[in-house]
């Protein structure tokens, strides 16, 4: 009877924990498993943002925005390394994407799966010339850049 007794004090925390899971977490819950939170759970993004060369785009635009334009972020530039961090003051949903422009390249629109470190490339535009240290000369869409 001691042992039954020892036995069923051990089990008392395991029943415990049973009975605050939430409903998503229980087996035998009748919610559905696929759902998936609104917001991505964090309020920050980093990551870098590459040439077809793999060099650092230095001065690219980088924003979060939803399709629908509900959400928005301030607009980030990289640094001379090519690298960015967003922020946001409110959780970022999950219809989210990254809009990254930069003068003499294609503009891209990433979806957001997750806040994971994001490392693009972006392709230059047709008609793209680049002086000999890497900066844009021309484009055919801009004209000269000085």
């Amino acid at each position: 009877m001691k042992h039954l007794a020892t036995l069923l004090i051990g089990l008392l925390p395991l029943a415990a924990v049973a009975q605050t899971q939430p409903a998503a977490a229980r087996p035998d819950s009748t919610q559905n498993a696929a759902a998936q939170p609104a917001t991505l759970g964090c309020n920050m993004l980093t990551g870098r943002i590459t040439d077809a060369f793999a060099y650092p785009l230095t001065g690219a635009t980088v924003m979060l925005r939803s399709r629908d334009r509900s959400f928005a972020t301030d607009a980030f530039s990289t640094n001379a390394e090519g690298r960015y961090l967003v922020t946001s003051k409110k959780p970022i949903p999950r219809d989210v994407v990254l809009f990254i422009t930069a003068a003499g390249y294609t503009t891209l629109e990433q979806p957001l799966t997750n806040c994971q470190p994001l490392e693009v490339t972006l392709e230059p535009l047709p008609g793209t010339k680049f002086k000999s240290d890497g900066r844009i000369k021309k484009t055919s869409n801009t004209g000269k850049i000085r």
